[in-house]
């Protein structure tokens, strides 16, 4: 299996690396042309009247067939535009004989230049330049330069002037010059090898990725870093979000966040420390509706860019549970309203943290007890969830209602003043005097109250507040029964 996954390897490389040379040689043929063009002009006109007439006679006639083999590429080339003839030997063919045409005919060329300049520069650059533009198979390549470099030396010996050491120079300058262009050769083309088969790889811990990022039974979006554009998401995202694959493309992960302050501060923390696990939000989907969900967020690499690999939990039906049980936690479950515990949580974190004021209201629904003995523990409830509703229907949002006791309120309105408060509470009075005169029940509805005004500047703890304010209800509660100017306490509610 492993011989078998290096071939088919080997054949990929070779295909590709086919593709490469067919299309460099298309270029060369292309350039090569108009460079033939000024080479016709130097043969015809600038050597015009040298002695040496065989030189410029040669000289045309490798140009002449330079200029016909680029003309035939260029047709050749059309030949491969089907994918299946590369995967036979033509493609091979075809590039080791350009090649073969590119280097002989710089040995010839310069084989040529030995009858009027001696200089060997043609067969020197075109090695150079063949080795460096095209990355021939090296076996191959060493075949090409075998045989063209034996035909060289033996037109160098036969064409020399006779001067032994110019040979000799000659001789060993372009044996040098060819023994570095296969090594130039053999480097470059194991290093494109060793490229195409990491850039395999890396393809293939791509489509790795894509399979395990798309059978992944959680949403996954992967998004990019500056953006926020998406660029992968698995069915499942796509199901989360009620997204379609053709809009996906269109949004940016932003779109899914309700608070974009949020998410920016999100990136900032991946940006410090490449994760963030287990992170709480709220998110919308694409028609609006809205989810609890928990994130893992990872900072990887993908596509030679900074990515967010983000996998989403939803955690909606939990937090709806988790509402219930802080409902029931922190509610009373007769008024609706807040129960003590957490009432008294509330404000004594706004008296140990904040500096805002606020008046204090201690209620107490008079007569419960005699209510409950008389007529049923319904009654009483019916009467106090009918207090309660009466109060809650004259307070603002800010405002703090909560059930101290059985019969006992209280109400905390913050930044507010004692006069608001006194307005507020004739409202109340004057609402339960309203149920009264319908005289739907046996009894009378009533309530009393004390209150208590404070700020930060004022060295008090909540229950030293909590108990200035009940006084001053139970002084309201004495006169209300007729006991005077409110000095005495007396034995019932």
């Amino acid at each position: 299996m492993l011989n078998i996954h290096v071939n088919n390897n080997n054949i990929e490389f070779t295909t590709s690396n086919n593709i490469l040379l067919l299309t460099r040689i298309r270029y060369a043929s292309i350039i090569l042309l108009f460079l033939y063009i000024y080479c016709f002009y130097a043969d015809f006109y600038l050597y015009k009247g040298i002695p040496e007439n065989s030189y410029r006679l040669i000289l045309t006639c490798i140009h002449l067939l330079g200029f016909t083999a680029s003309i035939a590429f260029l047709f050749i080339h059309k030949l491969f535009k089907h994918d299946t003839i590369y995967h036979t030997v033509w493609p091979t063919v075809t590039i080791n004989f350009y090649i073969f045409t590119y280097v002989m005919g710089g040995a010839l060329a310069s084989i040529n230049s030995q009858q009027l300049n001696g200089n060997i520069y043609a067969y020197i650059v075109i090695l150079i330049g063949v080795v460096s533009l095209f990355p021939v198979r090296p076996r191959h390549f060493f075949f090409i330069l075998f045989f063209t470099h034996i035909i060289f030396l033996v037109g160098l010996y036969y064409f020399s002037d006779g001067n032994k050491y110019d040979f000799i120079s000659n001789q060993i300058n372009s044996t040098g010059t060819a023994v570095i262009s296969f090594i130039i050769c053999f480097v470059l083309y194991s290093f494109r090898k060793r490229d195409f088969r990491n850039q395999l790889i890396i393809k293939n811990s791509e489509q790795n990725l894509l399979h395990l990022f798309n059978v992944n039974p959680y949403p996954l979006i992967l998004t990019s870093l500056d953006n926020g554009k998406i660029l992968l998401a698995n069915n499942k995202a796509l199901e989360f979000y009620h997204v379609t694959t053709e809009n996906v493309a269109s949004l940016d992960v932003n779109h899914f966040y309700t608070n974009k302050e949020e998410r920016t501060s999100i990136m900032e923390e991946l940006r410090t420390h490449g994760h963030l696990d287990n992170y709480v939000l709220e998110q919308k989907t694409s028609d609006g509706s809205k989810k609890w969900v928990l994130v893992n967020y990872k900072l990887i690499d993908y596509m030679d860019q900074k990515c967010v690999l983000t996998g989403t939990t939803d955690i909606t039906d939990l937090k709806k549970i988790e509402a219930e049980l802080e409902m029931y936690a922190t509610t009373d479950m007769l008024t609706g309203v807040l129960n003590r515990r957490k009432g008294m949580e509330i404000l004594q974190e706004i008296t140990e943290t904040s500096t805002i004021p606020f008046v204090l209201l201690f209620i107490d629904i008079n007569n419960l007890k005699q209510v409950n003995d008389h007529y049923g523990h319904p009654e009483g409830d019916y009467l106090v969830k009918t207090v309660c509703h009466v109060i809650k229907s004259r307070l603002d949002n800010q405002d703090i209602i909560f059930r101290y006791g059985g019969d006992e309120f209280i109400i905390a309105f913050l930044d507010k003043h004692t006069n608001h408060a006194e307005r507020i509470w004739s409202e109340i009075v004057a609402l339960l005097e309203e149920e009264n005169s319908k005289k739907i029940k046996p009894y009378s509805i009533s309530v009393s109250h004390g209150l208590f005004y404070y700020n930060s500047a004022q060295s008090i703890s909540l229950q030293e507040i909590i108990n200035y304010a009940d006084k001053e209800m139970y002084k309201e509660k004495a006169i209300m029964k007729g006991l005077g100017d409110g000095s005495l306490v007396p034995d019932f509610k």
